[in-house]
């Protein structure tokens, strides 16, 4: 049997991806119900490329189609070259494998709220965010998190089809636990990762079960392994070297070089940079003042020697921003054109176990590498770790630094700008 995955529509804005399945005279076409923008798959080696925004979710669906197939063929013993096969066998196949593609497991029903999908749904689109003590309030979650509930449910909705499994609530249990932590570490998933979906799955379990659609609560013990492995952040060194590229010639690389250099320069991160304004620049001061979005806290970020530098070249203080993927993509290029290709070896832990890799520096490079590399810097050069916090926006450690270290705009800035003139 022969199996493989292409586009419909190489040539659409978004288009589905097909399965054709050949054996013994017969080619079947089945569509997988998994759409994708044309840039996003690699034709060569049918699969979704590594920079796709679902690369993990379509991964994991055309996986399970993939295996499920190929147990179906098995099954069916066609691969028994004496068996003859009968236009009802073909049908019979058809029909299997159309119906895996077609799940009854998406329209379960649980015994109170409904189907289980449709309830998280309605979450994804209501869901407003609870106080420390518990209390619910009128603001809803950020854009990259409302995001992120929707990745859960897509990677629940794969999973079901995977493990041959309903959703609902009642099977939300133990077995449940081991079986998803296991399939989404498949796909080399690290376990802090996964952890934000378990974390997201059980805040949905515990609004559901408030809204009195279930009264399970095997979720509870549900544990979110927070570990995470070995990252990087730039040298001075390699600071230097990004900053000092001569990138004239590819002005995609030069923007989004800036845009990395803004972060290094700023300590942001990439969606509240995405939205800076001319507005959030005070000059007369010497600051940036913006309200980070994930965490609503105010942050003032002082406008340093070399972020002076670099803001010469945007005076209207307007800039052009790809999404967060397109710009891991490009300042990968850029790091590896400042010569950061040495190997180092980092460890992640994936299904409990830490796994080692060797990598080049380059392929490490991120945008939250940019956000590291501030606070790495500006201890090397001496700043406080409380002003870095007031800087970045992170909560104060401490009794000392959180009721007795106050430091005025003046001060922050001040500091901030006498460290970084070493850059």
């Amino acid at each position: 049997m022969r199996l493989s995955f292409y586009l419909d529509k190489p040539d659409a804005e978004r288009s589905i991806i097909m399965l054709n399945v050949s054996f013994r005279g017969q080619r079947l076409r089945f569509g997988t119900g998994v759409s994708m923008e044309p840039t996003h798959w690699n034709p060569k080696r049918q699969e979704p490329k590594a920079s796709g925004p679902t690369v993990n979710a379509d991964r994991h669906r055309l996986d399970g189609i993939a295996k499920f197939v190929r147990e179906t063929f098995d099954g069916m013993k066609f691969g028994d070259k004496q068996r003859s096969i009968t236009p009802e066998d073909i049908a019979a196949f058809r029909s299997n494998v159309g119906e895996f593609l077609t799940p009854l497991s998406k329209k379960v029903v649980s015994a109170k709220g409904g189907e289980f999908k449709t309830d998280f749904d309605q979450f994804i689109a209501t869901y407003t965010i609870r106080s420390k003590t518990g209390m619910v309030t009128t603001r809803r979650p950020i854009d990259a998190t409302i995001q992120l509930y929707q990745r859960t449910l897509d990677y629940l909705v794969d999973w079901s089809l995977f493990a041959k499994r309903p959703l609902a609530y009642d099977t939300i249990d133990e077995a449940f636990y081991a079986s998803y932590c296991e399939w989404l570490g498949r796909g080399g998933m690290t376990d802090s990762s996964a952890g934000n979906y378990i974390k997201t799955l059980k805040t949905f379990m515990k609004w559901s079960r408030q809204k009195g659609y279930h009264t399970t609560s095997a979720y509870e013990t549900f544990y979110r392994d927070s570990r995470t492995g070995d990252t990087i952040a730039l040298t001075v060194e390699e600071l230097r070297r990004v900053r000092d590229l001569d990138l004239t010639k590819a002005p995609r690389l030069e923007r989004s070089r800036d845009l990395f250099l803004l972060q290094c320069y700023t300590g942001m991160r990439y969606g509240d940079l995405s939205r800076l304004e001319p507005r959030h620049f005070d000059e007369s001061a010497g600051l940036i003042r913006y309200t980070s979005q994930k965490t609503d806290t105010p942050c003032i970020v002082p406008i340093t020697k070399p972020l002076t530098k670099l803001l010469e070249r945007y005076p209207s203080r307007l800039f052009e921003f790809p999404s967060d993927v397109k710009q891991n993509v490009y300042i990968k290029e850029v790091a590896a054109r400042a010569d950061m290709k040495q190997s180092v070896s980092v460890s992640q832990w994936v299904n409990g176990k830490r796994v080692e890799g060797v990598f080049r520096r380059d392929e490490l490079v991120t945008t939250h590498v940019a956000r590291r590399t501030f606070v790495t810097t500006s201890l090397r050069f001496g700043v406080p770790e409380a002003v870095i916090s007031a800087v970045t926006g992170h909560a104060a450690k401490g009794m000392l630094q959180h009721h007795y270290v106050k430091f005025d705009e003046e001060g922050i800035r001040d500091i901030i700008t006498r460290a970084w003139e070493q850059l």
